[in-house]
């Protein structure tokens, strides 16, 4: 109740940071924390990225990316 934000405002801003939070700690992926914080997987990273919290970027990832690019 104390941001200056209006009500419905408040509970979105909450949801992205709670997502943010979440991948910070390494609970959730990239793909998971936008789905939670409903933002694409762009906004997402811009947002993770605002907060100065480092991606986890793995071979894995790199090896998915890769695959997916492949696929294009």
């Amino acid at each position: 109740a104390c941001l200056p934000v209006g009500p419905g405002e408040r509970e979105r801003l909450m949801q992205i940071e709670l997502a943010c939070r979440f991948y910070a700690n390494g609970w959730l992926s990239l793909g998971q924390g936008a789905q939670m914080a409903a933002l694409d997987h762009y906004a997402f990273g811009v947002a993770v990225a605002e907060r100065g919290i480092p991606r986890q970027y793995g071979m894995t990832e790199a090896l998915e990316d890769v695959a997916h690019a492949r696929r294009q």
